[in-house]
């Protein structure tokens, strides 16, 4: 079998793979649809013997006349159940076959897979040591640059996970800040005491423990960034615990809402942050789809010249 001839069979398999998904879901259903159906015959039939053992609702039935006009109606209903049964049986039974036709024929396809890959690298390795022909020259070219592209990936999927880690830590400080927030405004109008202090206080410790934590991580983040072009890296002020001490020792409305002032501040800050770090994933997300692209396009044109090879 030709290279080309290979190559279509093995671009069947996730076809194959994707009909054999949705056939096994269909087989799940199918079995729920017999279990069912099986339930409801087996009532038919309990009906059916029930009538007919001279029970006291048959002789009350054949004393009215009715007898055998209920014992008709129950005879079709459990034949009609039957029916309906045996139906689902028959269907689950095909699809069931379906399945193990289709695996079947994945495995055999399977098999030309790893013929196909075994040529693959048969030429491969031939290519690589004909750097005085054209075919060679170009294979060696394609190969820096799938090299290139998987090394801009890796260097993207990198600065993905540290912005991640940046936006996680930035939510839970914004977080603390608008509850530092709300019991601060709590203090300033409504004269709260020392438990409001010590809960307000609170937020705000963790709200700094977190942009302490924010400055590493974007330190890491602009680390990541520097591989990958275009992106500018928004710069984080941190946030002052000195209004603290003043706020505790002359409590009075001015420094409250002096307080709640800077949270204010503060938190808008880490929600611009927030807006920056959302821009910056939606970029690499978008320069990590457009890599992945080039990625798939060098591995066609790679194969297309092994398959081309004489």
């Amino acid at each position: 079998m030709s290279m080309l001839a290979l190559r279509d069979r093995v671009l069947m398999i996730p076809v194959f793979e994707q009909k054999l998904n949705r056939l096994q879901n269909n087989i799940l259903k199918s079995n729920d649809d017999v279990s069912r159906l099986l339930q409801q015959y087996e009532k038919e039939s309990r009906d059916m013997e029930r009538i007919q053992n001279n029970s006291l609702s048959s002789f009350m039935l054949k004393l009215i006349g009715k007898y055998d006009d209920k014992l008709e109606k129950e005879q079709r209903e459990e034949i009609d159940a039957k029916l309906a049964y045996d139906r689902a049986v028959t269907y689950l039974e095909s699809l069931e076959q379906e399945k193990n036709e289709l695996i079947t024929s994945i495995l055999a396809l399977q098999i030309d897979k790893e013929s196909y890959q075994a040529e693959l690298t048969n030429r491969r390795n031939e290519l690589a040591f004909r750097q005085d022909d054209l075919a060679g020259v170009q294979y060696a070219n394609l190969e820096n640059e799938r090299n290139t592209i998987v090394s801009q990936i890796t260097e993207i999927k990198q600065a993905l996970n540290a912005a991640a880690k940046v936006e996680l830590t930035a939510q839970e400080a914004l977080k603390a800040l608008e509850s530092a927030s709300s019991w601060a405004t709590y203090d300033a109008f409504m004269r709260g005491g020392i438990i409001s202090h010590m809960v307000k206080y609170s937020r705000i410790d963790n709200a700094e423990q977190n942009f302490h934590k924010l400055s590493s991580q974007l330190r890491c983040l602009k680390s990541e960034l520097s591989d990958v072009d275009g992106l500018i890296m928004p710069e984080l002020k941190e946030i002052s615990s000195g209004q603290r001490v003043v706020d505790f020792w002359f409590d009075n409305i001015f420094t409250d809402l002096s307080v709640r002032r800077k949270v204010n501040d503060n938190a808008e800050q880490i929600s611009n942050l927030l807006r920056s770090i959302k821009a910056i994933e939606s970029a690499l997300k978008s320069k990590l789809k457009q890599s992945e692209t080039e990625l798939d396009n060098n591995r066609s044109r790679e194969e297309d010249l092994l398959i081309s090879m004489r």
